[in-house]
């Protein structure tokens, strides 16, 4: 009888457990690009066509005149420059944090929501690392936007949130080892059970 018992409670036991991995798999899956420092940000799109449209832009380069870096983006936000900030991020990534005044435009998505970013503003992109923000321009530009209004973030939210410096290194701010990493810039949302 005991050892019935003890077999049940064992099945119970691995039951919770495989039951807990897969409630653990479904929620953090969407956020193991979060994670990645290595350029590897891979767009999403909803079909073939749109995926082939996505993997021609991300080999195009984009003039150094179209990139802004944190320390820009941060002097016109406190100058109140106007300056449009688009997350294309997927939705996900943009709960977990994201800039203050940024909206949210997922790139797979984003020749559909053309219609909801100005022309006439200028524009910075924003993603994880800047690899879909350059995608990004070249759909902005391939679709009428005036080149030199339409800027992307270099280093995207990893080096505004101060997690990679401008040097290249992947620690955090640690006074104790004298890394040279950023402080996080100010204006992140983050909303409680994201990513």
């Amino acid at each position: 009888m005991k050892a019935k018992s003890k077999s049940m409670r064992s099945k119970s036991l691995m039951f919770s457990f495989l039951l807990l991995l897969g409630f653990g798999m479904i929620f953090l899956s969407g956020c193991s690009n979060s994670q990645s420092t290595a350029g590897q940000d891979p767009p999403k799109a909803n079909s073939s066509q749109e995926q082939a449209n996505v993997n021609q832009t991300a080999t195009t380069m984009i003039p150094d005149t179209a990139k802004v870096s944190t320390d820009e983006l941060d002097a016109a936000m406190q100058a109140n420059k106007g300056w449009q900030l688009i997350d294309v991020r997927e939705s996900r990534e943009f709960a977990a944090g994201h800039i203050k005044l940024a909206i949210n435009r997922p790139l797979a998505d984003l020749k559909n929501n053309l219609n909801q970013i100005s022309k006439d503003k200028e524009i910075v992109l924003i993603d994880l690392n800047g690899s879909r923000s350059e995608s990004a321009w070249q759909i902005l530009v391939d679709s009428g936007y005036d080149k030199n209004k339409v800027k992307v973030l270099t280093g995207g939210m990893l080096y505004w949130n101060g997690i990679i410096s401008s040097a290249g290194s992947n620690s955090v701010n640690n006074s104790s080892s004298g890394s040279a990493a950023t402080a996080p810039k100010p204006e992140v949302q983050g909303v409680v059970g994201g990513c």
